[in-house]
């Protein structure tokens, strides 16, 4: 069988079967590109304040939050960005469900909550990410990632512009219905298949982290880094106050901006703060400082400006992934990039269907 005849089987049958859950994927992804800006502007009195003076000490924030809701512990900080900016305490409600506390940092009231999934673009957020199936979502979600490659490749393959780049290139606009779809499938094909390898591959990246990263660190040669873990001391002191561990990851990490915090909860948890550094492009920047829970010593820092290539790599996934990395304008082009699996299932369908039609025809002579 000839490499086009087995691309065509592959492109056909894959775009088939699985162009629904590749159109779900990419109109969800199309509105998430401006996921927090759309957030903010659907919740303007949770998303900003007015600033008021100096900000309350984080515990006595996380003292109001603990009174409220005193039967969940809270699992993340997100810490204001400017002076209008708000607090958002993540908390862990049973059956995996997440509770977003929002809080002024003036005056320490809760602006209000949100659960995870009751939103708007929770909800669409859920979806792309697991297609809202709880146990293994975000697995199906990866293994299409990575079909979406397979389909990407084989379109390339079938694609006639091999032996004619003139009429692969071609729009037959005045051309019968039949020939237009045919047209519209092949050019926008073309025309966004890198992109759509680029955002199926490092969303496959994403889902898949430990075999990801495991494969970079062996391709770039790097040790692999293990996970820090916190050391229970006998005789422990009273725990740590958030206080005293910000205070040391900005020791650790002078140059960089405090973006998220999560906290532990096994015993041998540690705190991981986030810093963003200038050079850095992700919402929460990609540098950490990990800290013991019952000491309060530096496990490890990651810092970007010295990060081995592997990690950099991997720490280059989401803003490849959602278009970060190109600022506004990469942006703008996701969205319509996420409009083309539509697209395609619907013009893919259509070309199968005139096939079958003229099949038929013949069966019948």
């Amino acid at each position: 069988m000839k490499l086009r005849n087995l691309g065509l089987i592959i492109h056909r049958w894959l775009g088939i079967v699985l162009g629904v859950i590749f159109l779900v994927i990419g109109v969800t992804g199309s509105a998430l590109v401006f996921y927090r800006e759309i957030n903010s502007w659907l919740n303007p009195r949770l998303m900003q304040v007015l600033p008021q003076g100096e900000r309350l000490d984080i515990e006595v924030l996380i003292k109001n939050v603990h009174s409220a809701f005193p039967n969940y512990p809270i699992h993340s900080i997100v810490f204001p960005r400017d002076p209008s900016g708000i607090y958002q305490m993540a908390l862990a409600l049973p059956q995996d469900e997440w509770l977003d506390v929002f809080l002024n940092p003036y005056t320490g009231a809760i602006l209000g909550t949100q659960q995870w999934g009751h939103t708007l673009m929770s909800f669409i957020y859920s979806l792309h990410m697991s297609l809202l199936i709880k146990q293994g979502g975000d697995r199906l979600v990866g293994f299409c990632g990575l079909l979406l490659l397979v389909l990407a490749i084989s379109g390339l393959v079938v694609w006639p512009g091999w032996r004619n780049w003139v009429f692969g290139l071609r729009m037959r606009w005045k051309a019968p219905a039949p020939l237009l779809n045919y047209d519209i499938h092949k050019v926008v094909g073309v025309f966004s298949a890198l992109f759509l390898l680029l955002i199926a591959a490092t969303g496959a990246g994403m889902v898949f982290t430990s075999e990801f990263q495991s494969l970079t660190y062996w391709l770039t040669n790097t040790p692999p880094i293990t996970q820090p873990i916190s050391t229970a001391i006998a005789n422990q002191a009273p725990p740590l106050s958030l206080a005293n561990i910000l205070r040391t990851a900005d020791i650790s990490l002078p140059q960089g901006k405090t973006t998220l915090m999560l906290l532990p909860h096994d015993a041998d948890g540690v705190f991981e703060v986030y810093k963003k550094l200038p050079p850095d492009i992700d919402y929460f920047g990609n540098s950490k400082v990990y800290i013991d829970r019952y000491s309060g010593k530096v496990l490890r820092v990651d810092n970007i400006l010295t990060a081995p290539l592997a990690a950099k790599i991997s720490n280059a996934l989401l803003s490849l992934h959602n278009g970060t990395s190109g600022g506004l304008g990469m942006r703008c082009l996701y969205i319509l990039i996420g409009l083309v699996p539509p697209i395609l299932f619907i013009t893919g369908i259509f070309i199968w269907r005139d096939r079958q039609r003229i099949k038929y025809y013949k069966t019948q002579k």
